[in-house]
């Protein structure tokens, strides 16, 4: 199996700032000269990724006041006495998170007469943490104002970083078939954008491996009952767009060259291969997906073919007199009787194409259409799965597409007449027989003895 190998490129370090949109300098200006608190204090949920690296978090001193002038304050780490002091005070069950955790040290805090806030780092360690995370209490890490030359904001003077460690997950945007435009104009070429997402806002240096896996085609086709075929690798090239520091996608581009392009579907299955950081993981859900390169012909510069009885054949056909008109039913025009029926007195199916109607067609064309009508009186036997095949001979078949006209014909016994046009089915290979077999009806299964039925029919070609 054949496998192109690309590489997403994403930048690096991480940081967390905490900051709210009001920082309460005007607090506190009536009732003291100046005061010191946390800007953000209490309990602070704080989500780590498993990446490798640590996570600087800041915490922000505020200073607020009548009077602006110097202030110093230290931020110490709660000892185990005072945490169970604090928890007795407040019926909490705070427990602190040993010094491995995290990176700091008890800092004095100098703040100018016009400073209103200084930040001050603590540095994370992730897998630290992740070890020592418990569920007989809430772990936490506990900082403390103290200190201080001036006062301090009892209500707002502690900060308890309780952090939480996940998994970052890279994986496609969109995963499965992703249907793109049908190509009618074979020139120049066209780009697909496929998103790789992660679920945070990158700040990392990462990369990964992206191939064409064609197992996936294979269990695609395997599971839906279709044949889709795998685009050649002359027709597209990949190209990744580098995932940059503060973004949270990045994209597969998959340049098409449209004039290279086969008639029909053709399908690139793609897949996430590998991650260079051992701590992303691939969301296999999302680790893959199959794009559908489609290049149709218009319908409308199709041209009727005019049928006669001679160019038609079918392997089960109810007899005139019967129900119907038998094979000229299929164009004798549209009314009540005028339909073709299968015979359902002497039941015959072929295990591979069930009931099928064939049409030796006055010339060789590379594309085809149909119209059909269910039976004037009602769509109970209206043909609703098909399957559309060509060939040289009238021998050998290769098929070129399925037709579901299930919207078309609901079951009804009180309406008939109805309408369905097939989307155009093409080969790059001339062909001058069409083989249309009937697999379901509406009346069920046709390889399981459902009859079924079609008021006229009319087809066209290029």
């Amino acid at each position: 199996m054949k496998k192109n190998i690309l590489i997403l490129l994403f930048a690096a370090g991480f940081s967390l700032f905490h900051v709210a949109c009001d920082d309460g300098l005007d607090d506190y200006k009536s009732e003291f000269d100046t005061i010191l608190y946390f800007r953000d204090s209490g309990e602070l949920p704080v989500t780590l990724y498993r990446t490798g690296n640590n996570t600087d978090y800041s915490l922000i001193i505020s200073k607020a006041g009548f009077e602006k002038k110097d202030a110093v304050v230290s931020v110490d780490v709660m000892n185990d006495a005072q945490l169970i002091a604090f928890n007795a005070l407040n019926g909490v069950n705070y427990k602190a998170l040993p010094s491995s955790c995290y990176v700091f040290e008890n800092k004095e805090i100098q703040m100018a007469a016009n400073d209103s806030y200084k930040e001050m780092t603590v540095s994370l360690v992730t897998e630290q943490i992740e070890i020592n995370l418990g569920s007989d209490a809430t772990y936490v890490i506990p900082f403390e104002l103290s200190e201080a030359s001036d006062s301090i904001n009892s209500q707002k003077k502690y900060v308890f970083i309780k952090p939480s460690v996940e998994t970052v997950f890279v994986g496609f945007k969109n995963s499965g078939l992703i249907e793109t435009e049908n190509v009618v104009n074979a020139e120049g070429s066209m780009d697909i954008e496929l998103p790789i997402v992660l679920p945070v806002t990158n700040q990392w240096d990462l990369s990964c491996e992206v191939e064409v896996d064609e197992t996936l085609l294979e269990q695609y086709n395997e599971a839906n009952g279709t044949d889709l075929g795998l685009l050649s690798e002359n027709i597209y090239t990949l190209e990744v767009a580098p995932f940059n520091q503060g973004e949270s996608s990045t994209s597969v581009m998959v340049h098409i060259d449209k004039t290279q392009l086969p008639w029909g579907k053709k399908a690139l299955p793609l897949r996430i291969k590998s991650l260079s950081n051992s701590s992303f993981i691939i969301n296999e859900e999302m680790s893959s997906c199959i794009v559908s390169v489609t290049r149709s012909f218009p319908r409308k510069d199709l041209a009727p073919i005019t049928l006669s009885l001679g160019m038609l054949s079918a392997n089960s056909v109810l007899e005139t007199g019967q129900d119907g008109t038998g094979l000229v039913g299929l164009i004798d025009g549209r009314g009540a009787g005028l339909h073709f029926h299968s015979d359902y007195t002497n039941f015959t199916v072929d295990p591979i194409y069930a009931n099928y109607i064939d049409f030796k067609l006055p010339k060789a064309i590379n594309h085809f259409a149909y119209t059909l009508w269910s039976r004037f009186e009602n769509t109970m036997g209206a043909p609703v799965k098909s399957v559309i095949y060509v060939g040289t001979d009238g021998q050998t078949w290769i098929e070129v597409g399925k037709a579901d006209s299930s919207g078309a014909f609901l079951p009804t016994w009180d309406e008939g007449d109805m309408e369905y046009n097939s989307e155009v089915f093409s080969s790059d290979t001339p062909f001058s027989y069409v083989r249309m077999a009937i697999l379901e009806s509406n009346n069920g299964s046709v390889l399981g003895g459902a009859p079924w039925n079609v008021g006229e029919i009319e087809i066209f070609g290029k």
